[in-house]
């Protein structure tokens, strides 16, 4: 028997599993067999949530139906049997009636681009269902660690899902029994789930086999039969999101349905924990084992779990896989083996049906068998009166990382006189082959613990035997031995008795706490324009929360489609000699193999006519930067394409040119001629305004930032007639288009291009995707086959461009009160390999100043452009401007410090007379009441020596700048006057289309309801400008207004000539019939509007542990004057989103680099940290400036898009208030510390001035 039997959304499926692949995904069924593409396909790790769903089935153990949230890219379809899966369209939709969860996310404005919109929603669903409903809002706020959300800053998201808590107050509380009621209706097998006969073994074509044992005799007959290194067991197939299945692997066994590797007992003495319980279920376990005597540590275990992935991976992954994958890779950072190892954890595992051996688990890991089979792990009981037991885990944000270092201390010891009997002190993420302190174990046998002298020999002896390996991407060695040491010291600090510790040190014995997080938001409307400026939900929240809205990836195709990888060069600087694809394309499913030289035109996914340089769709010579594409695999499945890339083999010359992979190379080498003068001051010298008091100097480097977009770059082409029809994932139709034309030498009226939306695009799909869309094209073009490209994330991050990096080498002249007279900044940006998309002569100029007084000769501003080894840097949300308000930020924090005076007046002294920010400065440091809460925090700080607070005050003037042409045809449908609008617009997340319908709304004296946004394509939005730079809604809407009052203007004799109460219907139907065309069109051009200035002004207050680096942020305000806003919920959102998006920035997105191969290090969600729930802002404060109408732009209103990510550089001077007052406890010399972007963890402990060999209780 080759079949299994499952159940999706209430529908059975039975299938031959001999017509899949061995490997196959539950994502990939889910998404290309049952067509269900609510579920996303992203990261293919388990880092995103993007493809979460909810699983049901039977407990091999108890027999009872339990429920969890899985990440279908990782769990395999041949695990299903008897499963009912759940997909966002089987709890809600348009035919059967949306879900509370999904109306609450929408209502709340918790959907922006909608691309993770049903992960949120399913792993809330999951929570629910697996709780009965009885949750707390503090359980709700914990859940969501492995759903990333990039557009909307969280904060609506959490506030939607915590409505349905238990001990929330909200109007839509969630009602369990009608939820239970709704799931048995719309999942008709909740109740009476499937009873396949289940599958034993299944060999496969290729000689693959599975293997579904039920007993461990049967197991044992599998093992067996397989040979050593092809075979894995299949728990949760997490592992799959670190280390990467290899196609060595013939032999699967499904250890799932094993009864005995599933239990748990406990007594007096032990817990003895079934190998194959998933962590979660261990957590709940830990619960419950808390409560008895001798097992207290086990509350600690419960937090320490917590720490590790997210909520659904936890539910899937498995004590003995985790441990199994420490056991392979002995420089994964296991959490459950540290915590487990200090605990002196037993192994019970078998070599044989028979064999059952225990051992100690680090003595496990060193066992050269690799057929053996743990059952379970033991532990101790340890009675809390004689025993003190600690661990901690230090990641890069607050969930869903693993560790830098993670550590476990277990003492026995007379607590009284700390007379220590034993001690187990174990690290993680120091190297591979050290996890146990074992001289320092030894040294503190019959010692008293919190003695002075033990102390100070204590940390004398870690530093000698902490000798940290040096290994990208991980921190330093130095702040990995100064973080282990923190952490020692940190259990000091905790168990001393509290009249042995120092009042000071005492708060550092704690890990930061953070509570619920919350926010307010403050606006006001004008309701003589309504819709415009109502708070409305956004157009397309209810569509997306529930799946229904549709993304590139999401298009059907006929069942001849291909699937597309690119081939990447690794050898930057050498030259392509030969390109040998013969293995790859012998390999079943490949299609055939592009490069270079099949290209019929123009080797370019650049247009010269869109005012690009040409940039190669496949490298045919010199290698410009690693993984840059050298062509393109074709195959029957993404799986097979992206497989294949690895088989292509590349002759490279022999020459080995120098690689530079950012500015500080390039500078430090001399190469003047990469290099480029692209805004020059025409200041030779400064010429002081007044005689300087005091002179100063500094550097700022700002790193690059990968955009993140939850939306791969994606293209699908399809042949039609002479041309092809693309939906692609792009900002620019109009580039894109004339980039597939000139590469296939075909006329532009022959490719068409169609967008419904976009899962993001902060910039990367303004050009970054032709590469992908040209590929794609190129592949359908040739074949006469619809091609499909869904770009993976490691490709994306390894060969698209990001944020340009910045460096700033400053000096400046200042009066003793801060006022400045003379300032010179000359600065650095990473181009990347070419000079596109250059910010340098737009935004980085244009901000330089701010809001502050110059002379026309007392501020000198050098602008340079600077040609590395990396792919081509790319616009990313507020390019230029995020580094040139910084720079200048930076500048005038650093004269307060200088100088010695408030940064709020140093700010209030240089600011232009006149500029409005005189007025919105001084009512801002009143409504945040800054200078009481700055003195409160000065006072936490002298009374805390290890717990530091900061505030950071930053300040924006933004200049808007229009673009282009925006088109727009409106059309009025004269049976019910409904109204469709198609624009030259690209709806990605910010609103556009919401935005679009108020104002036809309102031009028309119509209901909202009456209008729909259609997708964007090249007919109706030929020749259109880019999506960007905030400006794309206000000119979208303008040329819809425009469109619409010339309808209005046709419509009017027929007004005139019905009574006046005559209904929107009526005249609509009165003019059909005479034949007056209610079809429109027209545009936004440059000089429509008049351009304008946006201001901003953000206050972070931020909390940070000195010993370890984590901090949290517990406060932020933000002001920003967005005139009248035309939708409030949707320029909140904008502000809160954009401000985020750059707190990940300044704070944890960190890409680190092979400086000898070029390789990028940091490719994937696993070491990539955007911000997560609970890295955002506790309390987040958001107002629209009142009153406060724009004489420019569109309807007196501003845009929002961009200009609050420059206000994100507040944490930066938080954290410098914070770090100042850490060292001045330490000892050191008061002097200007350089931050810049990212400020990790670590960059916060090396220069807080720890001194290991000073901790001391006293």
């Amino acid at each position: 028997m080759s079949t299994t039997s499952f159940v999706i959304n209430g529908t059975p499926y039975t299938v031959n599993l001999l017509n899949f692949p061995p490997d196959i995904t539950l994502n990939t069924f889910i998404r290309e067999h049952a067509q269900l593409t609510a579920t996303k396909f992203m990261c293919l790790e388990g880092g995103c949530g993007a493809c979460i769903c909810v699983i049901k089935g039977k407990h091999p153990a108890t027999g009872e139906l339990r429920i969890w949230a899985a990440n279908s890219c990782l769990t395999l379809l041949n695990t299903c049997t008897n499963w009912e899966i759940i997909t966002s369209e089987g709890i809600g939709s348009k035919r059967i009636g949306y879900h509370p969860i999904q109306k609450m996310l929408a209502k709340l404005n918790g959907s922006q681009c909608g691309f993770c919109s049903p992960g949120f929603v399913m792993n809330m669903y999951g929570l629910l269902e697996s709780k009965n409903g009885k949750i707390s809002s503090e359980e709700v706020e914990n859940s969501f660690g492995g759903n990333i959300c990039r557009c909307t800053g969280y904060r609506p998201i959490l506030d939607a899902m915590k409505s349905f808590a238990a001990d929330n107050t909200y109007d839509m509380l969630l009602d369990i029994e009608e939820l239970n009621e709704k799931c048995c209706k719309k999942t008709a097998n909740k109740c009476c789930p499937l009873q396949q006969k289940p599958l034993n073994h299944l060999m496969y074509e290729d000689e693959s086999q599975w293997f579904w044992p039920k007993t461990i005799e049967e197991l044992f007959t599998a093992l067996n039969g397989v040979k050593e290194d092809e075979f894995m067991f299949v728990g949760g197939n997490t592992a799959h999101g670190v280390y990467r299945r290899t196609e060595s692997i013939k032999s699967f066994i499904d250890i799932n349905e094993i009864p005995e590797l599933k239990t748990y007992t406990i007594d007096d003495e032990t817990l003895s924990l079934g190998a194959n319980l998933s962590l979660t279920e261990a957590m709940d376990i830990f619960k419950v084992a808390a409560q008895k005597a001798g097992f207290e540590y086990c509350e600690q275990l419960w937090k320490h779990f917590d720490l590790i992935a997210n909520v659904p991976v936890r539910n899937n992954g498995t004590l003995a896989g985790n441990i199994a994958t420490k056991k392979t890779h002995m420089e994964f950072p296991s959490d459950v083996f540290i915590t487990f190892e200090s605990l002196n954890a037993q192994v019970v595992y078998h070599e044989s049906e028979s064999e059952t051996q225990t051992t100690e688990l680090l003595e496990f890991l060193k066992l050269p068998e690799k057929k053996l089979l743990i059952t379970a792990f033991i532990l101790k009981a340890y009675p809390q009166e004689n025993f003190n037991f600690m661990s901690y885990k230090i990641m890069p944000r607050a969930q869903n990382a693993h560790a830098y270092v993670n550590a476990g201390f277990l003492f026995e010891m007379d607590k009284k006189s700390g007379q220590v009997n034993s001690a187990r002190i174990c690290f993680g993420g120091i190297r591979p082959d050290f996890i146990h302190a074992t001289a320092v174990e030894n040294m503190l046998q019959n010692q008293k613990l919190f003695d002075q002298q033990t102390v100070a020999q204590i940390f004398k002896r870690l530093s000698e035997v902490l000798e940290p390996n040096a290994v990208l991407p991980d921190a330093s060695p130095d702040y990995r031995k100064k973080l282990a040491c923190g952490l020692f010291y940190k259990f000091l600090l905790n168990v001393a008795p509290k009249e042995l510790v120092k009042e000071a040190y005492k708060s550092g014995g704690q890990l930061l706490v953070r509570p619920i997080s919350s926010g307010s938001q403050k606006y006001d409307t004008n309701e003589k324009f309504y819709p415009v400026s109502q708070p409305v939900e956004k157009l397309e929240a209810m569509i997306q929360c529930a799946g229904e809205a549709t993304y590139m990836n999401d298009t059907l195709t006929t069942n001849n489609s291909v699937y597309c990888a690119f081939v990447g060069a690794t050898k930057v600087g050498a030259k392509i000699e030969n390109i040998d694809a013969t293995e790859a394309l012998e390999t079943p499913g490949v299609i055939s193999f592009f490069k270079a030289k099949d290209i019929p035109g123009v080797n370019s996914f650049t247009a010269a006519s869109c005012g690009y340089d040409l940039e190669e769709i496949f490298c045919s010579e010199k290698v410009k930067y690693y993984d840059q594409p050298l062509g393109v695999i074709v195959a029957t499945s993404s799986d097979i394409a992206n497989r294949a890339t690895n088989k292509v083999k590349v002759i490279y010359s022999s020459e080995n040119s120098e690689i530079f992979l950012d500015t500080a190379m390039v500078l430090q080498s001399g190469r003047t001629d990469r290099i480029y003068d692209v805004s020059k001051s025409a200041v030779k010298e400064i010429k002081l305004s007044e005689a300087a008091d005091i002179s100063g100097s500094g550097m700022l480097e700002l790193g690059s930032q990968y955009h993140f977009t939850m939306e791969p770059q994606t293209t699908i082409a399809v042949p039609f007639e002479d041309g092809l029809q693309v939906w692609a994932a792009t900002q620019w139709l109009d580039h894109t288009q004339a980039a597939i034309a000139q590469m296939l030498r075909i006329n532009i009226s022959s490719v068409q291009l169609r967008v419904r939306r976009l899962g993001g695009g902060y910039g990367s799909k303004i050009t970054r995707g032709n590469q992908v869309a040209c590929a794609a094209s190129l592949v359908a073009f040739v074949l006469n086959r619809p091609a499909r490209f869904v770009q993976t994330i490691e490709s994306m991050m390894n060969s698209n461009g990001k944020r340009w990096a910045c460096t700033s080498e400053y000096e400046f002249k200042i009066r003793s009160n801060a006022k400045i007279t003379g300032l010179k900044n000359t600065f650095w940006q990473d181009a990347g390999c070419t000079l596109n998309e250059n910010p340098v002569p737009v935004y980085s100029t244009l901000c330089s100043k701010n809001c502050y007084q110059f002379t026309a000769n007392n501020f000198k501003l050098d602008g340079k452009a600077v040609l590395t080894d990396a792919a081509s840097s790319a616009w990313c949300r507020a390019p230029g401007s995020v580094e040139s308000i910084a720079m200048i930020e930076n500048i005038l924090e650093h004269i307060a410090f200088e100088a010695k005076v408030d940064p709020a007046d140093a700010r209030l002294v240089n600011l232009e007379p006149g500029n409005k920010m005189t007025e919105l400065l001084p009512r801002f440091i009143k409504s945040t009441e800054y200078r009481a809460r700055r003195k409160d925090i000065d006072t936490f700080n002298e009374k805390n020596r290890w717990r530091k607070r900061g505030l950071g005050l930053a300040i924006m003037e933004y200049p808007i700048i229009y673009l282009g042409i925006f088109t727009a045809t409106v059309s009025i449908y004269h049976s019910d006057g409904t109204v469709v609008i198609s624009h030259g617009g690209v709806e990605m997340g910010q609103g556009m289309n919401t935005k679009v319908a108020q104002v036809a709304a309102y031009v028309f004296g119509i209901p909202l309801k009456l209008v729909k946004i259609e997708s964007t394509d090249t007919i109706n939005g030929a020749n259109s400008e880019v999506t960007g730079g905030s400006v794309g809604s206000e000119s979208v809407c303008f040329a819809v207004s425009k469109t619409c009052n010339i309808l209005n203007a046709r419509l009017r004799p027929i007004r005139e000539q019905l009574k006046k109460n005559a209904t929107w219907q009526e005249v609509v139907q009165k003019a059909f019939q005479k034949s007056i065309n209610l079809i429109a069109s027209d545009c936004c051009k440059e000089g429509d509007l008049q351009q304008y200035t946006v201001y901003g002004l953000g206050l972070t207050e931020i909390e940070v542990d000195i010993l370890t680096g984590n901090n949290m942020i517990r406060r932020v305000d933000i002001v920003e004057d967005t005139g009248e806003s035309l939708s409030p919920f949707v320029d909140i959102g904008q502000i809160e989103g954009a401000f985020v998006m750059c707190l990940g920035y300044w704070l944890s997105e960190n890409l680190v680099y092979d400086r000898q191969t070029g390789q990028l290090m940091t490719n994937r969600t696993w070491n990539y940290k955007p911000p997560g729930a609970k890295d955002i802002p506790i309390d987040f404060r958001i107002e629209l400036l009142q009153k406060s109408k724009n004489q420019g732009g569109f309807m007196r209103s501003k845009a929002t898009g961009e200009p609050p990510s420059c206000l994100a550089i507040s944490v930066i001077f938080a954290l410098q208030h914070a770090i100042q007052s850490a060292r001045k406890d330490a000892g050191l010399k008061r002097e200007w510390v350089r931050l810049g972007a990212p400020t990790t963890p670590e960059t916060i402990v090396q220069m807080a001035g720890n001194d290991i060999n000073k901790f001391s209780l006293e």
